[in-house]
Order: C-alpha cells, then sequence, then structure tokens
C-alpha cells in the first residue's frame, strides 16, 4: 500500500514466507496445523500488524494535520476507519476525553548566545630597540612559541600549552610584511587592516584574538620573549587563560633606514573549538511545535463539534470521542517528545555559551 515503507513491506514479506514454510512442515500433522496457525496470526496480529498500525496512525495524524493529506484520499480515508477503531465510551457512560497537557517549556528552546563584537586584545605597542649597534641575534619562530608557553606555565600552572596554528602564523607574517612595506608599527595599518581583520580574510572564526608586536635588534628569542613579559600589555596576552592557539613570524628588514626585526605574535581561540548547538534538534523542535498546534486546534474543533452532536447517536458520537480522545494521546506524545529535545538542545546551549566565554 502506498503508506507502507520499504521497511514494512520486507517485514511483510518475510512473515509470509515464514508462513508458508510453517504450513508446508505441518501439512503432514493436521491434528496441530490449527493450533500452529492460530499461533501465528497471533503473534502477527500482537507484534507486527500492531505496530504497523501504531506507525500509520501516527503518519496519519501528523499527515492529516499538517495537510499533506487531504480529505477523501485513499489513505485519509483508511486513516479513518483504522486510526478511530478504539475503545469509546458507550451511551450510559460518561465521556471520559484524554487530557491535553500543556506544552510547558515548548518555548525554553534558547537563542546561541555568540558575541556580536569580537574579542580583541592588542596592547599599545612598544618600539623596542636593544643592542642598537648590532643587527641583533636572529629570531626562530618556534624558540619564540616554546618559551611563551615556558612563561606560561612558570607563571600559572593551569594555562594549556598554545598550539601553533598555521592560519595565524600567516597573518602573523601578512603583519610583519606590511609594517615593513608600508614602513609603520601599530596594530592597525594606514589602510585599516589589523590581525582582527586578516583573520576573517583567511576563514579563521575566532571567539577571541589578540596581538603582540615587536620592532628592533634582540639578544635572541629568548630577549624578544623578555621584552614582551616586561611589558604589562604584552605580558597579559601571552598569559591570558582564554587562548589556545598562536601563530608567530619574525623577518629582519629595513625600517626607518635601521636594519631591524619585526615579530608578531597572534594570539586566538577559535569557535570551532566549541560544539555548536545541533541545528537539527532546534528545526524539529520548531516542526513538531506546528504540527502541536495543529493537532490542538483540531482537538478543539472536535470539542466544540461534540457539543453538537446528540448523544443518543451512539455510532456517531462515540466514533467523534474516538477520534478525539486518539488526536489527544498523539498530541501529548509529541509534547513530551518536544519537552525532550528542548532539554537536549538547551543543555548543548548552555554548553557552547559556557565554552565561548571569556574571563
Amino acid at each position: 500500500m502506498i503508506f507502507f515503507n520499504r521497511n514494512s513491506r520486507k517485514t511483510l514479506t518475510v512473515i509470509l514466507i515464514f508462513l508458508s514454510v510453517s504450513l508446508f512442515c505441518n501439512v503432514a500433522n493436521s491434528s496441530t496445523l490449527t493450533d500452529d496457525i492460530s499461533n501465528i496470526f497471533g503473534f502477527i496480529n500482537k507484534n507486527i500488524i500492531g505496530q504497523i498500525k501504531k506507525d500509520f496512525c501516527r503518519q496519519y495524524i501528523l499527515a492529516l494535520s499538517s495537510g499533506e493529506w487531504a480529505n477523501g484520499e485513499f489513505r485519509t480515508n483508511i486513516g479513518k476507519r483504522v486510526c478511530t477503531s478504539y475503545s469509546v465510551p458507550t451511551t450510559s457512560d460518561k465521556l471520559v476525553s484524554s487530557t491535553v497537557q500543556p506544552l510547558n517549556g515548548n518555548s525554553a528552546v534558547s537563542q546561541i548566545e555568540i558575541p556580536t563584537d569580537y574579542s580583541v586584545n592588542n596592547p599599545k605597542p612598544d618600539i623596542f630597540v636593544q643592542n642598537q649597534n648590532t643587527n641583533g641575534a636572529s629570531l626562530d619562530v618556534s624558540q619564540i612559541i616554546n618559551l611563551t608557553n615556558q612563561e606560561r606555565k612558570n607563571n600559572d600552572s593551569s594555562l594549556v600549552n598554545l598550539k601553533e596554528n598555521i592560519i595565524l602564523k600567516k597573518i602573523a607574517a601578512i603583519r610583519v610584511k606590511d609594517m615593513f612595506a608600508n614602513q609603520y608599527f601599530e596594530h592597525n595599518s594606514p589602510t585599516g587592516d589589523n590581525a582582527s581583520k586578516e583573520a576573517a580574510k583567511n576563514d579563521y572564526t575566532y571567539i577571541t584574538i589578540g596581538e603582540n608586536i615587536a620592532l628592533g635588534n634582540f639578544d635572541g628569542s629568548s630577549g624578544l620573549v623578555t621584552a614582551w613579559m616586561n611589558s604589562p600589555g604584552h605580558r597579559a596576552n601571552i598569559l591570558n587563560k582564554n587562548y589556545t592557539e598562536i601563530g608567530v613570524y619574525a623577518e629582519q628588514g629595513i625600517y626607518n633606514g635601521q636594519k631591524v626585526w619585526i615579530a608578531a605574535q597572534i594570539f586566538g581561540k577559535p569557535i570551532t573549538g566549541c560544539a555548536e548547538p545541533d541545528k537539527n534538534i532546534e528545526n524539529n523542535v520548531n516542526k513538531y511545535k506546528i504540527s502541536a498546534s495543529s493537532m490542538l486546534n483540531n482537538i478543539k474543533n472536535i470539542d466544540e463539534e461534540l457539543k453538537t452532536i446528540d448523544i443518543a447517536d451512539t455510532q456517531v458520537y462515540n466514533s467523534k470521542v474516538a477520534e478525539r480522545n486518539n488526536l489527544a494521546t498523539l498530541y501529548n506524545n509529541l509534547a513530551a517528545e518536544i519537552k525532550t529535545l528542548v532539554a537536549e538542545y538547551n543543555k548543548e546551549v548552555a554548553t557552547f555559551n559556557d565554552c565561548i566565554k571569556t574571563i
């Protein structure tokens, strides 16, 4: 039938094969054949047909309430017959309808709190000019990163080691080369470029980002890191507990007629390090809320319709009661499912929001 899916058809095929084999094997023993057939059909009716009926009725109610199935269709007519054939009160009984539970908490889906203004930590650049009578010792990127992590551990054992990130290294190189090319030493270039904008250009989506820069001739990588640590703003970047990644670049060139080194550290905490809430959950909540709202309206309409039906007309009245009660049961099940999904989603939101916090 058009409302059976592929798995349902496979299940029915297996059942028919099983039934045929059972009949064949028992043909020689006719005294037990009737009992075997009865047991087989009992099993099918209880475990297989019942589940198929339940799945179909759920699909019927959802599709009818959303307008996917129209009145008068074959499958809709089947649904009206199959899905209302439940135990209903007689005319001598009081009408006992399923209570429709409110969707408490279904609007509690929190919005993801992504900062609208990126956190950028750029201390006022100090021009470090040391060993002015020499060209300074060479600066090594790996050593600078190792020494930076060593300072983090020496000052706060809870700080994680910063991992080198290739995109941050690229940004650091762009910044250093741009300062040499345009002869400036600032966090913002004459054209307005900076580490934050370079991060956006290079698809580095961050929670927080920062930059340390230095210009001059230093006593090697150790002398450079020591100089940064002696400057409060730069020290704060190196010891910032929010950062998890780093990129470093250093190059020697001519600045204002002098042969000097310019170095840059780019610190970051990528947003990819925080698991975002599952959008599928949010989409399902919104979809189920629409279906639940439609069901609730249908229940209210049936309640009004019941007021106009003569209770003496047992068949019509009881059929409508059964339809109403069945719809209320499906609504309550859907409401419970919405609440479960909302709780799951809000938990993910809380985890994400905690992850993107900066202290």
